[in-house]
């Protein structure tokens, strides 16, 4: 592989460490999927956002009672404690206690503007011109193959982000905050079941990825910057947090695979050219 590679070799997939790396990855995403989406962890006895969105649901509620979470549960999973928690941020009394206090209601100000940093068709039109300038700019040549990669990789997982949505239909947090019931409808084209995996999570995940093998000594703010990304589509109560971590997989994933593609035929076409 060219020594110039952009891609680390614990991270290309198309080597052996770099494809039991992303199985790993992969593993470990789906261990805390499971876990967020399925382990009731949280006790509903003496439990704030519970008990607030009860009351919020009396008023603004699509159905004519509450049947969620149900006589058999005793707990919440992750992902429904931290949706009920942002939902507090909605109340304008009585809110100042636990996580909903006012600097949550402030994050959620803030998420709500900056999560359209993370908008697929928005991340594709700013590397497609970004790729364009590399023609215009030479010194900027070496950008050009990565920027091809997040291009095809943005797309590639974009496409198969739209089936998984349909595929799972797996309702989104307002199925909980205002039908009582946060259900799973496969096969849906409906909207609110197309939470799975999230879509603006998916570009957060191209975007870090190529940021973080342009500019590798930076990977640390590029993390940051994805983490919060990932969190402003909870904070805005579009996902559960667990369909955040499937879609940044997805994303880096398909960045370092198209990317790593390319540059092995970049080097095959050197390698032909200087044969002959």
């Amino acid at each position: 592989m060219n020594q110039q590679s952009v891609v680390p070799p614990s991270l290309d997939p198309l080597d052996f460490n770099g494809l039991r790396n992303w199985s790993l990855l992969l593993f470990i995403s789906l261990v805390l999927f499971l876990f967020s989406s399925r382990l009731p962890i949280n006790s509903l006895s003496d439990n704030m956002a519970h008990s607030t969105w009860m009351k919020f649901y009396e008023d603004n509620g699509e159905s004519t009672a509450s049947g969620w979470p149900g006589e058999t549960r005793s707990a919440l999973t992750f992902d429904e404690q931290m949706i009920l928690e942002v939902r507090r941020t909605w109340d304008t009394q009585n809110s100042e206690e636990g996580l909903a206090g006012s600097t949550l209601r402030n994050l959620r100000s803030i998420a709500g503007i900056t999560t359209h940093l993370s908008e697929g068709f928005a991340v594709l039109l700013v590397l497609f011109l970004t790729w364009g300038i590399t023609y215009w700019r030479p010194q900027l040549k070496r950008f050009r193959t990565p920027l091809k990669g997040a291009l095809a990789g943005a797309i590639s997982a974009g496409i198969l982000a739209r089936l998984l949505k349909i595929g799972f239909g797996r309702g989104r947090p307002n199925e909980l905050i205002y039908r009582s019931f946060p259900d799973w409808e496969p096969m849906s084209l409906e909207n609110n079941h197309n939470s799975l995996p999230s879509g603006h999570a998916t570009a957060t995940g191209v975007l870090v990825m190529l940021l973080s093998m342009l500019f590798p000594r930076w990977t640390p703010l590029w993390c940051v910057l994805g983490v919060w990304l990932c969190s402003t589509r909870v904070f805005t109560a579009d996902h559960w947090p667990s369909d955040t971590v499937i879609g940044f997989i997805l994303g880096a994933f398909f960045v370092v695979l198209w990317t790593s593609i390319l540059e092995r035929q970049e080097e095959r076409n050197q390698s032909s050219i200087s044969s002959r």
